[in-house]
């Protein structure tokens, strides 16, 4: 039978032995024998205050909760919600350690409560994502004409679970081809329905309705610093088909509810008409909210640049203080804007492949924006074989199986990811020299299966290879696209070499992308856009950060935050720089040899 072994768990810090059988909850055997308090969502991963620390060489790797919910540090000093640690063999745990760590790492907010009793309570979170957010939309009527539409009464649907492992790989990818379509707005509302609210079950702790927290915030110099802090505060996001908002509660130091407001009615038109008030009371049950962060599709109003991203503003409207964000030019500078909120003080190269006009450097908060014309982003991410809405999403090793997002039609496009993993592919068969050109087919005849070689051809003198062929439908990837990837990796290799020699050293290199990846980190380094000697200190990150704006509520406005966080902003060009051009140079040569 399975789970009949048996093995030892030992809590450190009570100098208590468990005998448990194998695959036991770890959380339940804890609270069994009272060494873990009850916490609010009662093991259901959601308000991720059952961390403890597991003490060994042989542990569990994270699962993805503990990876939207823990830190980054947190998961490598061994740091698991007990909720979601399966006891796979004897391990050593301590209950209290976690309540003792002070560092904060990126995507997390790390505080400590203190009520007006004395009682400390500290909290840890990292935002959840939601790959969704901030598509761009197709031409919209002015704001003036669009406040005249009529507009769908909102309803109100609840996304019931914050955490995403459900969610298919596939659904995951299908983002990466950068095609997203709108919803009209102007729709005939039907007559006055009753608004359901439903909630996260997230059960909020009790406090006095007049009750202010104390704040102790980690900022850049490590000091610990108190201020005054308001209860609660909504986030809004504007979607094409809706309004997202996500209210977060001081008390509990997380996210007490989540929805998805279905409407035509649009933000920035209820901030014209002076209506947000009336919208939250009428949709949204959050009580004593006192401040508002409202974050637009587009830019609007105007405001103060922040970044040369975003445009910020804000105004207060009866008891609320909202502050309103708006991308400058497109949705992404609106995405690697908040990327900015989701760092901590180190040295740190940010590369964000979806959008891949510049790089940043943050140097123990100084951020230095490191851009350049020749990137190769726009070339490669304009090919025709990136843009669909079903494209193939998974390619064999031996190049003979695909993928597709929805089986039942032809594919459109290939992900990027694939490419990127065809790539690999390519160059370890042989399909490719290292410049990523592709050989001719009599070069390969010999070395390759007849089902791989027929895939290699040419249409108008151009080499490609095919990667889906039935009628109607021809998908392949040609020269044209891997002499942009042979840019695109060059650029990436220069920057961090670049980096190196400004900067001293790099404690991570960060990548960014809107989707997921599972060999995104692995497929960098064997395309040798990575230098290997930085294999431990990459990190990968996907999804859209517009929900770190959370995080924003630790401050009592936007720019006291970044000015908590960041100190100067330097814009480098790197096309003026003589060092990156000669850095190019010897990369080239090092790519190759």
């Amino acid at each position: 039978m399975f789970f009949t072994t048996k093995y030892k768990v030992t809590v450190a810090n009570k100098n208590i032995v468990l005998e448990v059988r194998s695959g036991s909850n770890l959380y339940k055997v804890l609270r069994e024998h009272d060494l873990i308090d009850r916490m609010l969502c009662d093991g259901s991963s959601q308000c991720g205050k059952c961390k403890v620390k597991i003490i060994g060489s042989d542990i569990n790797k994270p699962t993805k909760k503990e990876r939207l919910v823990l830190a980054e540090s947190s998961l490598d000093s061994g740091i698991r919600l007990a909720c979601q640690y399966s006891v796979k063999s004897d391990i050593k745990v301590d209950t209290q350690e976690p309540s003792k760590r002070e560092n904060v790492n990126p995507g997390i907010i790390s505080m400590k409560v203190v009520k007006k009793t004395g009682e400390v309570e500290e909290n840890e979170f990292k935002s959840f994502l939601n790959t969704d957010l901030f598509a761009p939309k197709t031409e919209t009527p002015s704001p003036s004409l669009r406040s005249q539409e009529p507009v769908q009464e909102p309803e109100l649907i609840v996304d019931e679970s914050i955490d995403d492992e459900e969610e298919t790989y596939d659904n995951i990818v299908s983002h990466e081809t950068f095609a997203f379509s709108s919803q009209p707005t102007g729709i005939t509302p039907p007559p006055q329905p009753e608004i359901r609210e439903v909630t996260q079950d997230v059960k909020e702790e009790p406090a006095q309705p007049e009750e202010t927290f104390k704040i102790i915030s980690h900022i850049n110099n490590g000091l610990e610093k108190e201020e005054s802090y308001s209860n609660d505060g909504l986030l809004l996001i504007q979607l094409p088909d809706g309004i997202q908002y996500y209210h977060y509660s001081a008390g509990i130091g997380n996210i007490a509810s989540k929805g998805m407001i279905k409407t035509g009615e649009r933000l920035e038109t209820l901030l014209e008409k002076q209506l947000v008030s009336d919208f939250i009371y009428n949709n949204i049950n959050a009580k004593d909210i006192e401040r508002v962060i409202i974050m637009l599709d587009d830019c609007y109003f105007e405001g103060k640049e922040m970044f040369n991203l975003v445009i910020y503003t804000s105004i207060n409207v009866g008891t609320f203080l909202i502050e309103v964000l708006q991308p400058m030019q497109n949705h992404r500078d609106m995405v690697r804007f908040m990327r900015f909120v989701n760092q901590t003080p180190g040295k740190r190269l940010l590369i964000p492949l979806d959008s891949l006009e510049k790089a940043y450097f943050l140097d123990e908060g100084n951020l230095f924006e490191l851009e350049a014309s020749n990137t190769g982003y726009d070339g490669l991410l304009s090919l025709s074989e990136f843009n669909g809405k079903n494209p193939v999403i998974g390619l064999s090793d031996d190049l003979l199986e695909t993928t597709i997002r929805d089986t039942f039609h032809l594919p459109d496009s290939i992900s990027f990811t694939v490419f990127f993993h065809t790539a690999v592919i390519f160059m370890r068969s042989g399909l490719t020299d290292k410049r990523l050109q592709l050989r001719e087919r009599s070069e390969v005849m010999d070395l390759m299966p007849l089902e791989i070689t027929v895939k290699l051809g040419k249409h108008d003198g151009l080499k490609r290879f095919n990667i889906y062929r039935k009628q109607g439908c021809d998908l392949y990837i040609d020269q044209n696209a891997l002499n942009g990837l042979n840019r695109f990796r060059l650029f990436i290799r220069s920057v961090i070499s670049y980096a190196e020699k400004k900067f001293s050293n790099i404690d991570n290199i960060v990548f960014y992308t809107l989707t997921d990846s599972m060999t995104l980190a692995e497929d960098l380094l064997a395309l040798s856009a990575v230098p290997k000697k930085y294999e431990k200190k990459l990190k990968t990150f996907s999804g859209d950060p517009s929900i770190y704006g959370v995080q924003f509520f630790q401050e009592k406005d936007i720019e006291n935050y970044f000015k908590k966080r960041f100190g100067t902003h330097e814009v480098i060009n790197l096309d003026e720089d003589v060092v990156f051009t000669d850095t190019q140079r010897e990369c080239e040569q090092k790519i190759i040899s």
